[in-house]
């Protein structure tokens, strides 16, 4: 594993742990988020943190499952599968991301894309 994969995956593994202060340790001071919908973009890591550290403790029955972290450098590849409970029902969505790293490798910047729609379960 390089140091961008491990990056990657401790990002993944702090917010599934609601690990904050991990999870700010993996984002690089200039850090920015983007997608994969127009109010998922951040340009401010304690923002990012504090969005994500309000939201993902009251989601019901949710989860990411990182399915492959791969790259070479500075620039890191994902695939996740994420569900959560909505209305009574499992949704699940499968993602796609790419990872700038700098050159500490902490995450300097992140473009997410939704790889299959929602489907319910």
């Amino acid at each position: 594993m390089t140091q961008g994969t491990e990056t990657v995956a401790r990002y993944f593994t702090s917010m599934m742990e609601h690990d904050w202060p991990a999870l700010r340790s993996c984002l690089a001071d200039d850090f920015s988020r983007v997608g994969p919908y127009a109010e998922h973009v951040w340009n401010d890591p304690e923002e990012y943190v504090a969005f994500v550290s309000g939201l993902l403790p009251g989601l019901r029955k949710h989860g990411v499952e990182v399915t492959r972290v791969s790259g070479d450098g500075a620039v890191v590849h994902a695939e996740a599968t994420e569900t959560v409970e909505l209305d009574g029902r499992q949704s699940t969505v499968r993602i796609a991301a790419v990872f700038d790293l700098d050159d500490g490798g902490r995450i300097r910047h992140v473009e997410v894309f939704v790889r299959r729609p929602a489907t319910a379960t």
